[in-house]
């Protein structure tokens, strides 16, 4: 009866209010950490990111759940952290035996699928890269997004229905800071197509100007490497402006609802992949405009912890949608807070690696479950960092400090920072006599969220392909069955798909997601499909909508 009630509750609600539910953006960077001058990063060149914190509400303590992007990205898009979907090695594309995807309990759904099936318009643009998808725009479920390729993909809508976007830029992804020789033909066409972009704008940041933060040698290569980083945000500032800009002139910035944040950290030396602050704190601004009053809070900073699981219900809270229960994170403007988050790191390109992370407002603590590994594995994109060619360098001429070879080294089983103390977790307090009992207390925290969320952990990668796609085999989603009753298209799914997401299109074009009986438009045709995540699509099926009443489910 409740689950009856609460159904008919969200339907009323969507006819009622449906032209007041907000537009929902995300404006996504790659590889940025809180470089933004009205955050306190005073050598940082952001007009427009700090008229965001001027006008918006900043979180200061939010952190991605990897600090890699394809496994932060499935997290977010799902509301689950991705050791509980088996979409925590990077990438799934080229690990273990076989190129393979992810493949989620049939009923975990990615967030905007969700908000389609509540008449959102949703649209991405340039890069997918969940772990159940590839990268590019095309090679994932088909039901996640109405356009994949148009920035202003708002633009796409053919009505007024509200919509929710995420808007990729790329200019700070660590292949923007690469110079000189790169160590593969790919890699030399991605830096090129960077420096291409970076031709058109100013550089107000120079060497000399720039922090070099402790864990790294104070060299003319690290200060180019980290002014570069933030040359590229500059111009992201700009390209954050053209989307504002954009939005108020076609007259709807007052019906949006903006949110600013990043994958993970900068792309730079123990920054990007670590789990380590600089590798998972981002920037999180949240601008309301001021006729959604319930959460408008300007030139606000709040420091309670947020969790990239926290995303997906948020934007659901804020549209207006009931939150599913299957989802880790919570609402940022509910009652609930945060006490603790959590992050993982598994491979990294061939290069196995398995730690995870808990972290309050005082202390975070990492645990090493393959020791024998050192921090700086030599991954063959980040090789081509001059920072990082001058860190090998260095450290083979003995020529780093004590705490910069710290990441040059075996990684110990456990780390334990004092974070208000030791910022840049230099400091390892985890065998120190008088923080054995915070150590403990983690542990068994961390411990704990294991035991409930790592169902693929013990899996060597090669065993989890073969629980996902048997016999190294990609499956293939059934056929959904459909019935024709009273003037309306019934579709289900066959018991070997149960759960798998369902389309329908009139062009075979463009499709629509299945969430309730199709009105029949007499002496058409409609194509329908199905697809779990993980799978292959099914094969598309033409029904001929023809109101006979028969019912072949």
């Amino acid at each position: 009866m409740r689950t009856v009630l609460t159904i008919l509750f969200v339907i009323i609600s969507l006819e009622i209010f449906s032209d007041e539910r907000p537009n929902i953006l995300v404006i996504m960077a790659d590889d940025m950490s809180l470089r933004i001058n009205a955050l306190g990063d005073r050598i940082a060149v952001t007009p427009n990111l700090d008229e965001l914190v001027e006008k918006g509400t900043s979180f200061m303590n939010a952190f991605t759940t990897a600090g890699v992007c394809a496994c932060s990205r499935s997290a977010l898009l799902t509301g689950k952290n991705q050791i509980s979907i088996g979409s925590m090695h990077m990438r799934t594309s080229s690990g273990g035996s076989v190129p393979y995807l992810a493949v989620p309990e049939a009923h975990i759904k990615a967030f905007p699928e969700i908000l389609r099936k509540h008449g959102y318009f949703t649209f991405t643009n340039d890069k997918l890269d969940y772990q159940f998808s590839g990268v590019f725009p095309g090679s994932g479920p088909f039901t996640i997004w109405n356009s994949e390729k148009e920035k202003f993909g708002w633009r796409n809508r053919k009505n007024s229905d509200p919509f929710f976007g995420m808007i990729n830029l790329s200019i700070t992804h660590e292949s923007g800071i690469f110079r000189g020789l790169m160590n593969s033909l790919d890699t030399e066409a991605i830096k090129l197509v960077q420096q291409t972009k970076q031709m058109f704008y100013e550089t107000p940041v120079k060497p000399e100007d720039v922090i070099v933060p402790p864990f790294l040698p104070n060299t003319y290569e690290v200060r180019k490497d980290i002014a570069r980083t933030y040359n590229n945000i500059y111009i992201l500032d700009i390209e954050v402006k053209e989307i504002i800009e954009q939005l108020r002139n076609d007259n709807i910035l007052d019906q949006t609802i903006i949110i600013f944040t990043s994958d993970h950290g900068d792309g730079l030396p123990r920054y990007k992949r670590e789990l380590f602050d600089t590798g998972i704190n981002v920037p999180f601004l949240v601008l309301v405009p001021e006729k959604f009053s319930t959460w408008y809070k300007p030139h606000e900073k709040i420091y309670d912890l947020v969790s990239f699981l926290d995303i997906a219900p948020t934007v659901l809270d804020l549209a207006g949608i009931p939150i599913p229960s299957y989802m880790d994170g919570k609402s940022i403007f509910g009652k609930e807070k945060n006490e603790y988050i959590f992050a993982a790191r598994d491979r990294l390109d061939n290069f196995k690696g398995k730690t995870r992370a808990v972290r309050n407002k005082e202390y975070k603590l990492i645990k090493n479950y393959s020791l024998g590994i050192v921090g700086a594995q030599k991954l063959s994109f980040r090789e081509n960092l001059m920072s990082m060619k001058e860190l090998r360098k260095m450290y083979e001429n003995n020529e780093l400090n004590e705490i910069q070879k710290l990441w040059m080294e075996l990684i110990p089983e456990l780390q334990l920072y004092d974070l208000n103390k030791d910022p840049y977790e230099i400091n390892n307090l985890a065998y120190d006599p008088n923080y054995i009992e915070v150590a403990k207390s983690l542990e068994n925290i961390l411990e704990e969220w294991i035991e409930r969320n790592d169902f693929y952990g013990e899996l060597e990668e090669d065993d989890l392909i073969e629980v996902f796609w048997p016999g190294n085999s990609q499956p293939r989603t059934a056929q959904p069955l459909h019935s024709i009753s009273d003037g309306f298209l019934y579709l289900k799914n066959k018991k070997d798909s149960v759960n798998a997401s369902i389309g329908f299109s009139y062009d075979g074009n463009n499709w629509e997601v299945y969430s309730d009986p199709i009105k029949i438009r007499k002496n058409r045709k409609i194509y329908i499909k199905a697809v779990r995540y993980g799978w292959k699509e099914s094969e598309t099926k033409i029904v001929s909508l023809v109101n006979t009443g028969q019912d072949i489910l």
